[in-house]
């Protein structure tokens, strides 16, 4: 094999590698995308949009309950929230008995929240729980990381209030 022969062999393999490496990206990129598609999730909130807001609270709690997140008895949701992460996302959310929670909602399933028993969240209260660590000046976006959120029992949470990643609420604390 000539010089020549030897150098587009080898420009061939650094191409094949330079494709293999685009596929594998585009391969784990298809995966996180699926991992965020929850069908019983999905259904549950196409059976629950005819509700209008502010009624059947507890019909909106057993049908969550119904497709298996754990949400305690005589709790109410007077609004679908907007429930969203990877993976199993029905082990991440406990909810305590007697809670309610207002219209609007968000919560980041990206690692576990648990909210104790006689809780009232607010309309349009944020639970987060992913979160980046801090980057360099050039990109502060640093690498994603998710903490756990901890409400005690009988907290109220406010209108519009966000909790962020790995916040620990005491029991009776308001949030306002």
């Amino acid at each position: 094999m000539d010089n020549t022969t030897s150098a587009l062999y080898e420009g061939d393999v650094k191409s094949y590698d330079a494709d293999r490496s685009r596929l594998q990206r585009i391969t784990a990129y298809g995966r996180d995308q699926i991992s965020q598609v929850h069908l019983r999730l999905l259904l549950a909130r196409i059976v629950l949009a005819i509700l209008p807001r502010f009624t059947f609270g507890q019909l909106r709690a057993a049908v969550f309950r119904a497709i298996g997140f754990k949400i305690g008895k005589k709790s109410g949701f007077y609004g679908t929230p907007r429930i969203f992460g990877r993976g199993n996302l029905y082990k991440l959310l406990k909810v305590g008995r007697s809670c309610w929670v207002n219209i609007g909602c968000h919560f980041d399933l990206s690692a576990p929240i648990v909210i104790g028993d006689e809780v009232g969240i607010g309309p349009e209260v944020i639970i987060m729980t992913g979160t980046h660590e801090m980057g360099p000046e050039r990109n502060r976006t640093g690498k994603y990381i998710a903490l756990p959120v901890t409400i005690g029992d009988g907290v109220w949470i406010g209108a519009r209030c966000t909790i962020m990643p790995g916040v620990n609420i005491g029991d009776g604390s308001p949030i306002l």
